[in-house]
């Protein structure tokens, strides 16, 4: 127990060391560049709050890399100091190693899963609003970047364009467009914000709405505030736009369900669902067969064996992932089997190069 306590330790300390520094090499270089956005009042608090979350997001893109340089490192430690020699000499084996360093990583990849819905799914997002709202250009980027939701009305009526939801229901910068029964349009309804109101109402602020007539001209009203009825599936007003990636898992199956429900395409969204348990957990076969790599016999180096070793893991991973993802995109690969193909690749490696170098 003793031992199994010093390698779950040295695991742990050296994951967070990693974690630490690349964290904070990335964070350094955005604030260097992004360094003329934040003058004026405020900026010191903006720019604190955009690293804070551009760092959370961070932390969790790379947990698994640096739980393989950890796991890596661990074992390039014993070695070097001889642990593993003596180790082997009493008849221990590799798995005496391997153990305590993948209870650690398994134990870091269920912290990421809850990290990721507690804070780091909406960090970027909230990042990219501070720096949009003190800069136009980065306004305009933000907006080019924006993910809209287009859907058309149960009678084929109206076509609805929301783009940022609020938790209360509500969308930000609303397009309505009415078309007549040739499918001319009549009536369009652009809206600040759009909220649920009273009696199954709708209540838009900042209101423009323009009218055609067959004639070709256009009439143009403008109201601070208007309530209007819209009789659409319920449903439909719970498609949330942004990005997957932006959304807890909650959030995600619900999306999942409702999209299925209205026709709407699900792929992306399933494919999140699964890869916010899959990427994190890649961390427990990657450093698995990390382990089996710096335990190999006749290996030679030490940190600068593990650090190559550690990255062209790192770049496997994440090859087996892009071409996975791409694939259950196109419809090639259930979401399901894209996310945690990989998983079971490394699994299945590590668990071979143990058997065959341990």
């Amino acid at each position: 127990m003793t031992f199994f306590l010093h390698l779950a330790r040295r695991a742990l300390v050296t994951f967070l060391g990693a974690l630490f520094a690349v964290v904070v090499l990335f964070v350094a270089v955005e604030a260097a560049e992004g360094a003329a956005l934040f003058q004026g009042p405020g900026a010191f608090q903006d720019a604190l709050r955009v690293y804070l979350y551009r760092a959370a997001a961070v932390a969790w893109q790379t947990a698994p890399a640096a739980m393989l340089l950890a796991a890596s490192l661990t074992a390039t430690g014993i070695r070097r100091t001889r642990e593993y020699d003596a180790m082997r000499a009493l008849g221990l084996g590799p798995w005496r190693v391997a153990v305590p360093v993948l209870v650690v990583a398994a134990g870091v990849a269920g912290g990421m899963v809850l990290f990721d819905d507690w804070l780091a799914a909406g960090a970027s997002a909230k990042a990219d609003e501070i720096k949009a709202s003190r800069g136009a250009a980065v306004n305009a980027w933000s907006r080019w970047q924006e993910r809209k939701t287009w859907f058309r009305g149960r009678d084929g009526k109206r076509i609805y364009e929301l783009r940022g939801a609020g938790p209360d229901g509500s969308f930000e910068r609303v397009t309505i467009l009415e078309m007549g029964p040739t499918f001319r349009l009549e009536r369009r309804i652009d809206a600040a914000r759009m909220a649920p109101g009273a009696q199954g109402d709708w209540v838009l602020e900042e209101v423009e709405e323009r009218r055609f007539g067959e004639d070709g001209r256009m009439a143009i009203e403008r109201a601070a505030r208007r309530a209007y009825r819209f009789d659409e599936d319920p449903l439909a007003f719970s498609v949330r736009p942004g990005w997957p990636a932006q959304m807890r898992r909650e959030v995600l199956a619900e999306q999942v369900a409702v999209r299925s429900r209205l026709g709407l395409p699900v792929a992306e969204y399933a494919i999140e669902w699964h890869r916010k348990l899959a990427y994190p957990f890649a961390a427990v076969p990657a450093a698995l067969l990390a382990l089996a790599l710096a335990l190999r016999r006749g290996r030679k180096g030490f940190v600068t064996a593990s650090l190559m070793e550690a990255v062209g893991v790192s770049l496997a991973v994440y090859g087996m992932q892009g071409m996975a993802w791409s694939l259950a995109r196109s419809g090639h690969l259930p979401p399901g089997a894209a996310a945690w193909a990989p998983d079971l690749v490394l699994a299945a490696a590590g668990l071979w190069a143990m058997r065959r170098w341990g």
